[in-house]
């Protein structure tokens, strides 16, 4: 299999794990000295593909994604490495000129929240077939997958045989678009969430997808199309607060109602 990867330099392989926080959608990370934010499937252009499909939706959501993200920069300042989960793009086979066009305006606001040798790595998701050709500016690197120290970052639908390392102890993945639905006998809510256990020895972090118009999907009700058979139940769901930019601890999946 073909394949790009990202890999820090094997020399910082061994520093711990400094800080590892959820603010709201994003995982901060901060290790090897270095400090990282890793943001799930984007999906620009969303609106426009539902457009052609008949689906009316309006125009704001890159400016609610930017708001969004002002907040949680907002929170824990410049950082070294920002770290797209894949699916950038929604469009499986096109570059929509919606597309195009916001990610030519994120990765200029990503750029402003990056130090002076800071790097944005796009991860390819399973849409991002055709992402080269959008991405042509400096400090934009694509991978297939990429790891910083004990971290992997992968888009979740693919397995990599470096992801199996000794070294590698987390995997931080997008692709399923975890949420949880809560039901208080009255209503029935669905809200994003972080899917967080244990696969064969590693730390499985699931993040959620960024983009806001669609919640995800229920493990307990759908196959979140992973590359691993995750025994989700007994991982714990972290549900996401947005206003607040924190997560709250729901337990394990397998012991919500």
């Amino acid at each position: 299999m073909d394949k790009t990867e990202y890999t820090e330099s094997k020399a910082l392989k061994h520093s711990n794990l400094e800080k590892l926080e959820y603010i709201g959608k994003c995982l901060y990370l901060e290790s090897m000295g270095k400090k990282l934010v890793a943001i799930g499937d984007l999906h620009l252009g969303y609106e426009e593909a539902m457009n052609e499909a008949g689906v009316l939706l309006t125009r704001e959501m890159f400016g609610e994604m930017i708001e969004y993200l002002r907040r949680v920069f907002e929170k824990c300042g410049n950082v070294d490495k920002i770290i797209l989960l894949g699916d950038i793009k929604h469009d499986f086979g096109n570059v929509l000129r919606q597309e195009r066009e916001d990610f030519v305006r994120l990765i200029s606001y990503l750029k402003e929240k990056m130090s002076g040798s800071g790097e944005i790595i796009i991860v390819k998701g399973n849409h991002d077939i055709i992402i080269e050709y959008v991405v042509k500016t400096d400090r934009v690197k694509t991978a297939d997958y990429f790891t910083h120290g004990e971290y992997c970052f992968a888009h979740g639908d693919r397995e990599f045989e470096e992801m199996n390392s000794e070294e590698i102890k987390f995997w931080v993945l997008g692709h399923g678009h975890p949420a949880i639905k809560i039901s208080d006998d009255v209503k029935v809510e669905k809200y994003k969430c972080y899917l967080v256990g244990k696969y064969k020895g590693k730390n499985v972090i699931i993040v959620p997808s960024f983009l806001e118009y669609n919640e995800g999907s229920d493990a307990r009700e759908s196959n979140l199309g992973m590359a691993w058979n995750f025994d989700l139940d007994k991982f714990d769901v972290k549900i996401v607060d947005s206003d607040e930019l924190k997560v709250l601890d729901f337990g394990k999946l397998g012991d919500i109602n």
